[in-house]
């Protein structure tokens, strides 16, 4: 068994055995996307242009489903998310995508692999930061096959190693054919406070089935002038 990237005790480590013990019951690969569901609807209710009154349908139809007790236990979730981005505030690191390999779902789940940390941070590093002068535009960065945002993660943190302020401008976009690598990447980059886009589709085909705005996104692209309606949205 390959050794473990988790701190013993952490709140990513918790985060992992609450999910597992839910997945005794439930199965833990319906766990896990149930939970990555949750959390984005609910991120994108509250901040998302983007298809609000489906998404929150969609909670809804999710919550209405559960007891008590499971309801509980996906709550239990949030807060150790929540909790473990806090702590990598500073530092972030693909925690969701560490989580995944954790589980052991990438067996189950098409053969995917991400790539660690480590190497995200020195590819973003051999590759460079954007020019700090750029006539006060946006620049704009695209992952187009994020897996669960690693390289946008290393990204942020190469720009947090020489100051870079990436909030007011940077706009990363990033694009899975994977909901569920959606839902990850949407969520760490939210919670990271990163401005992204984030979107599912197929880069190769050009198709797009929906796209998730983070809150650091919608205050770029407002001022920018950059932001797709939300009826634009809706139907695209």
């Amino acid at each position: 068994m390959a050794k473990s990237r988790i701190k013993k005790d952490s709140h990513t480590d918790k985060l992992v055995e609450e999910i597992r013990s839910l997945g005794q019951t439930y199965g833990t690969n319906h766990v896990f996307s149930t939970f990555l569901e949750l959390m984005a609807l609910s991120l994108s209710v509250e901040t998302d242009p983007a298809c609000p009154e489906e998404r929150k349908k969609r909670r809804e139809e999710l919550e209405a489903g559960m007891e008590q007790s499971e309801a509980t236990a996906y709550a239990r979730m949030v807060a150790l998310l929540y909790m473990a981005v806090r702590e990598y505030e500073d530092d972030p690191m693909d925690i969701l995508g560490t989580v995944y390999h954790e589980l052991r779902l990438n067996n189950e789940w098409n053969g995917q692999f991400f790539t660690p940390d480590h190497i995200s941070r020195l590819m973003a590093m051999i590759t460079g930061l954007p020019p700090e002068d750029n006539d006060g535009g946006v620049i704009t960065i695209n992952e187009p096959a994020c897996g669960s945002g690693t390289l946008v993660i290393g990204a942020v943190w190469a720009m947090k190693q020489k100051a870079f302020d990436y909030r007011s401008k940077t706009l990363f976009i990033a694009q899975d054919i994977d909901i569920r690598c959606v839902w990850m990447t949407y969520i760490q980059l939210c919670l990271y406070k990163v401005p992204a886009v984030v979107i599912h589709g197929n880069t190769l085909t050009v198709e797009e089935w929906s796209r998730w705005y983070t809150p650091y996104a919608i205050k770029l692209l407002a001022r920018s002038e950059m932001l797709r309606p939300p009826e634009a949205e809706a139907t695209a």
